[in-house]
């Protein structure tokens, strides 16, 4: 268990994430970046709009995520009224960077929506399986998704997908890692200095992965103005667990 040790060097309670895991569970919570662009159906499929969609992002409990499907969609009659549709049932899968596949199949829409919000139409999913240490994945739960508007290389989003994934004897790992050095810091500057250049050392462990990269904004070695900057420190394991750290950074003249 990883403890997050604070400045005056007491220690924290244990780190944990937002996702809760059990052995062979994980409360599935992964919101990806999505794109979709209309396109030509493929063949076979008996939809009359179809899309292209491809969505990514980093999972807590699973890592880097990356997803390529096609979208698939009913509209009017005889299924619906004129002016309306549904979405139609398709396979999904989550490629997982290093780990394997986990095999979606999601449902039909539950009813009949305007032409318009057929394309963020919530969907039910059962897991049906998957590769590598997925293998023998199952689960179910919902997908729901934003998109903006239409422009020349389509519409983009986002997808959160809730539910239960399960893998008997796989222990999913949900605590972030602990980011250490991410402390207040004050720092004199020349009399007619109007910025000044400041370094920190800031870095990350992870229990699992141990040592992981962090990305602070402002950067080490940035010029800082005088008075009062946030910076902000994150860390991501490769299970997709993130972690994020703030300080200030406090620049004042020389009298």
């Amino acid at each position: 268990m990883v403890l997050a040790i604070l400045a005056g060097g007491t220690a924290a309670a244990p780190a944990t994430s937002a996702m809760g895991a059990s052995a062979g569970n994980l409360n599935l919570a992964a919101e990806l970046r999505l794109a979709s662009q209309l396109g030509a159906c493929p063949p076979g499929a008996s939809a009359d709009t179809c899309a292209a969609r491809t969505a990514e992002g980093a999972v807590p409990g699973l890592g880097s995520v990356t997803e390529n499907y096609a979208f698939l969609a009913k509209l009017g009659p005889p299924s619906c009224a004129a002016d309306f549709g549904k979405v139609l049932p398709y396979p999904v899968h989550f490629l997982v960077a290093g780990k394997g596949e986990i095999h979606f199949a999601l449902a039909e829409g539950a009813e009949c929506v305007g032409v318009e919000l057929v394309r963020t139409q919530r969907q039910s999913f059962t897991i049906t399986g998957g590769t590598g240490i997925y293998q023998s994945a199952s689960g179910s739960g919902t997908v729901e998704r934003t998109l903006g508007g239409e422009t020349d290389t389509g519409r983009r989003g986002h997808e959160m997908w809730t539910g239960t994934l399960n893998v008997p004897g796989l222990e999913f790992d949900v605590t972030p890692p602990t980011v250490t050095g991410a402390v207040g810091k004050r720092v004199r500057a020349p009399r007619t200095a109007r910025r000044v250049r400041v370094t920190y050392r800031v870095s990350a462990q992870d229990d699992v992965d141990g040592a992981v990269p962090v990305s602070c904004q402002p950067r080490s070695g940035s010029r800082f103005s005088i008075g009062r900057t946030f910076v902000t420190c994150s860390a991501t394991d490769t299970s997709g667990n993130p972690q994020t750290k703030r300080f200030t950074v406090t620049v004042t003249r020389r009298r």
